[in-house]
């Protein structure tokens, strides 16, 4: 299944897609949840990471140590 044939169809159409277009509109809709949930975890862990940092050199600064 060509990647023009997955964009090119959409679900509104009257006809139903064949099982393959299905299986492969479900593997391609799959792969790309699975992308933004990758890229959602590494931006949560760096801006938590950055948090810590930004939280430690603030207690830090606060108890008369050097950050």
């Amino acid at each position: 299944m060509s990647d023009q044939e997955l964009r090119s169809y959409k679900l509104t159409n009257v006809e139903d897609p064949s099982d393959e277009l299905l299986e492969a509109l479900i593997q391609a809709a799959g792969e790309a949840a699975r992308k933004r949930g990758i890229e959602a975890d590494a931006k949560f862990e760096r801006e938590l990471q950055q948090l810590v940092t930004e939280r430690q050199s603030k207690y830090s600064c606060s108890n008369g140590k050097k950050a």
